[in-house]
């Protein structure tokens, strides 16, 4: 318990990155009484990232089998909302794990990643826009696990390894202001564009269409920040 708040306490309080600390600290607090159900109810973080999990594979399932659209979209935006539930379940209750921060970063993935094949398969963004999206997202993903690849692969000691893995965790896989604002332009944007498909709105594909150009952006700006951290 005491290790688990040590962890919860550096990735609050990062000394360069105050912005967004202060957004986890309002969104801890926002989801006190949700969170506090959960522990009530020995619902752990990593249970809900795996529900997240579930349920974007259960959307797949229902595409697959021709659901009706509205259903998919309820299934992921439940998956989405599990995102916003297991950060805040984990800092909360005091139940913050290295594991649960990659399982969680991975859940993302596979969300943003089946959302963009129903944004290719309903052709609401080009296929040259998608690959300039996740050519970008790709790179980040180089950048900044690079570093930490190699020094893993080398033959080091276990305890150098833990203290490898526990470093990258709590630092460089915490997003920064960038990178937070870039994944909520691109979530954002997807969830837009898909729900114009039920909804006959063009200022939903108008809007969506504006963030993934802002999402974009601000992808570019969090590669080169974090290849400048790479170069101190």
């Amino acid at each position: 318990m005491e290790n688990n708040h040590k962890i919860k306490k550096i990735i609050i309080k990062r000394k360069d990155d105050f912005i967004t600390a202060l957004e986890k600290n309002w969104r801890d607090f926002l989801l006190k009484p949700i969170t506090n159900l959960f522990l009530k109810a020995n619902i752990s973080a990593n249970q809900i990232t795996y529900t997240g999990f579930g349920l974007i594979f259960l959307g797949i399932y229902m595409y697959l089998t021709g659901y009706e659209l509205k259903w998919q979209l309820l299934v992921l935006m439940l998956a989405a909302i599990s995102d916003a539930l297991d950060g805040s379940t984990a800092r909360n209750n005091n139940n913050v794990t290295i594991k649960g921060t990659w399982l969680d970063h991975v859940r993302d993935g596979f969300l943003v990643a089946w959302a963009s094949y129903l944004i290719y398969s309903f052709k609401l963004l080009s296929l040259e826009i998608l690959i300039i999206v996740w050519a970008l997202q790709l790179l980040l993903v180089w950048i900044c696990l690079k570093d930490f690849i190699l020094k893993y692969l080398q033959n080091v000691s276990d305890q150098e390894t833990n203290t490898l893995i526990e470093n990258f965790s709590l630092d460089n896989m915490q997003a920064s202001v960038i990178g937070r604002l870039q994944f909520f332009c691109w979530f954002t944007s997807y969830g837009l564009l898909l729900l114009s498909l039920i909804i006959n709105l063009p200022i939903l594909t108008t809007i969506g269409e504006a963030l993934i150009v802002i999402e974009i952006i601000f992808a570019g700006l969090d590669i080169l920040e974090n290849y400048q951290k790479t170069l101190k």
